[in-house]
């Protein structure tokens, strides 16, 4: 066996759970429903100023709602990767064929990723049902990137839920992991990056100018976020796609919005980097 036939397995053992039948559907009620919200309930508001909702509005609109479900997913079907059979024991009788501790931590990986994969493209469909109905100047091709972006960032999430399985033989302990990654990062980066900001300025935001060191490394640490980097490159995509949509010049290459994506690559592969580290020196 090799990464390929552990990838397999574990997707067709995945893909029958009812986990995924709930999460498929959740998320498909979400993408209809969110959609909804956006275009009738709160629209946004360069829609409310020319009062034609766009594809690209929409979908900036999303993305916020879409940052925070999605990485919901991606955990809740990783998370028990490979703790999961530490914990039952079946990890020994996987790793007594042909395979290598290395093709058992990436055949995870791709499987859950495309159980993922899977989920969310079941509800991004009926989304792009209800964004065709509901967006006044529709754009597939907008939808599609969108989507592309969307998919790359929930294998952020599966790295991340990967690589903390990688390290505990409990499942619990491996949720508390994934999770707590996800609640420090959805919910209290912003402040961590402020107070780290502060303490090295000498417990004070006095005296901080744009373009100085410690202005720097706030925007640094802002865009290591994984989520702020979703956004940052969902939202460049979209709007230089879309008509009369301009891009302006960043001050340094960090803060270009492409560089979400190298931000998004780096989250994929330092996450299962440091698990595979680990597992690999566990004693099973």
């Amino acid at each position: 066996m090799s990464w390929l036939a552990v990838a397999e397995k574990d997707f067709r053992d995945a893909i029958r759970s009812r986990l995924l039948i709930a999460l498929t559907a959740l998320f498909a009620l979400f993408a209809v429903g969110a959609s909804y919200v956006v275009s009738e309930i709160q629209p946004p508001q360069q829609a409310a100023l020319t009062g034609e909702v766009t594809t690209v509005l929409l979908i900036v609109g999303l993305v916020q709602a879409t940052a925070v479900f999605i990485p919901i997913v991606a955990i809740a079907v990783a998370y028990r990767a490979l703790a999961g059979e530490r914990q039952s024991g079946s990890l020994k009788v996987l790793l007594s064929l042909p395979n290598s501790r290395a093709d058992v931590v990436f055949g995870k990986f791709v499987g859950r990723s495309g159980v993922v994969t899977v989920a969310l493209l079941v509800g991004f469909a009926l989304g792009l049902v209800a964004t065709a109905a509901l967006a006044e100047a529709f754009s597939a091709l907008e939808y599609i990137v969108f989507v592309g972006t969307s998919l790359l960032f929930a294998f952020v999430f599966v790295s991340i839920a990967v690589g903390v399985s990688a390290f505990t033989s409990s499942t619990s302990r491996a949720a508390y992991g994934s999770f707590g990654i996800f609640v420090v990062f959805q919910f209290l980066w912003g402040i961590l990056t402020q107070g780290i900001i502060y303490a090295l300025n000498g417990f004070s935001f006095e005296g901080i100018e744009q373009g100085d060191a410690l202005s720097e490394l706030f925007q640094v640490l802002t865009i290591v976020d994984p989520t702020a980097a979703y956004q940052q490159a969902t939202n460049w995509t979209v709007r230089l796609l879309a008509e009369n949509q301009e891009v302006e010049d960043a001050a340094a290459f960090y803060l270009e919005p492409w560089f979400g994506f190298v931000v998004m690559a780096v989250w994929i592969i330092v996450p299962l980097a440091i698990g595979y580290y680990r597992f690999e020196s566990a004693d099973l």
